[in-house]
């Protein structure tokens, strides 16, 4: 099993989003374990206690009470979170235009369509969970390169 140091948040009001989730991870063989929100003020207060322990936020953009765009923005307002630099991106199924810009105004590292299939969500995740892996960020122990 391949693994990752922290755990990866999903923000999504849909409760079958973080079985795929799973799926997708085992396909691919990762050991990563899911903490799953169905609102993102819930999401938030965990964050603020438990940031270390962040790999990745994976956020719906259309969620109740608060949007995952008011979400990242919640984010980026709190200084001790914003100096973390989890990795944050969207997974939504009903992509807009101005969502996607403005999601890049506020420093989101990912904006992706969810897929259609278990197949295609495995290999989006394989992508993004490499690339932040191995991606050189705040987020990490620094060491000599």
């Amino acid at each position: 099993m391949k693994e990752v140091k922290g755990k990866i948040i999903l923000i999504d009001d849909e409760e079958y989003e973080k079985k795929l989730l799973n799926e997708s991870l085992k396909d691919r063989n990762w050991a990563i374990e899911i903490d799953h929100f169905n609102r993102s003020s819930e999401a938030l207060e965990y964050l603020r206690d438990n940031a270390d322990d962040i790999f990745l936020i994976i956020s719906d953009m259309d969620m109740p009470e608060m949007n995952g765009m008011e979400l990242k923005k919640k984010i980026d307002e709190d200084e001790a979170l914003r100096k973390k630099s989890i990795p944050f991106v969207f997974a939504s199924g009903d992509i807009k235009e101005e969502q996607v810009k403005e999601a890049y105004e506020y420093r989101v590292q990912g904006y992706f369509k969810k897929p259609s299939s278990l197949e295609d969500l495995s290999e989006m995740i394989e992508r993004v969970v490499e690339y932040w892996q191995t991606c050189i960020h705040p987020n990490k122990k620094f060491t000599h390169y």
